[in-house]
């Protein structure tokens, strides 16, 4: 893999990390209450992951990218089971953490 592919794949993982960061949910998303936040975020990372280009064939398919982009098609079964806010709760924790371990982006 060359300099830049591996670049670019950091930056994409740190915009990913700044909507975390933006929503001040960055390592803190157990510690609200905050409905309405948490929904926002989880639409803004599923899009992120959509429309991010490198990373997104490195990210593990099964339980980020074919989620997203079935919640994206609006797909009833995929919607269905976010609609449980653990699930989306588990899912933010889980690309969040995946993020930080694999690329090594810092606060």
């Amino acid at each position: 893999m060359n300099l830049k592919m591996k670049k670019s794949k950091n930056s994409e993982a740190e915009k990913i990390l700044n909507i975390y960061r933006f929503f001040k949910k960055d390592g803190l998303l157990y510690l609200t209450d905050d409905v309405e936040a948490l929904d926002d975020l989880f639409e803004a990372v599923t899009n992120a992951i959509n429309d991010c280009g490198p990373l997104k064939a490195l990210l593990p398919y099964n339980e980020f990218v074919h989620p997203s982009q079935e919640v994206l098609k609006n797909d009833a079964g995929w919607v269905g089971h976010f609609e449980e806010r653990d699930n989306r709760l588990f899912f933010l924790s889980d690309i969040h953490d995946y993020l930080q371990l694999m690329y090594g982006t810092s606060k």
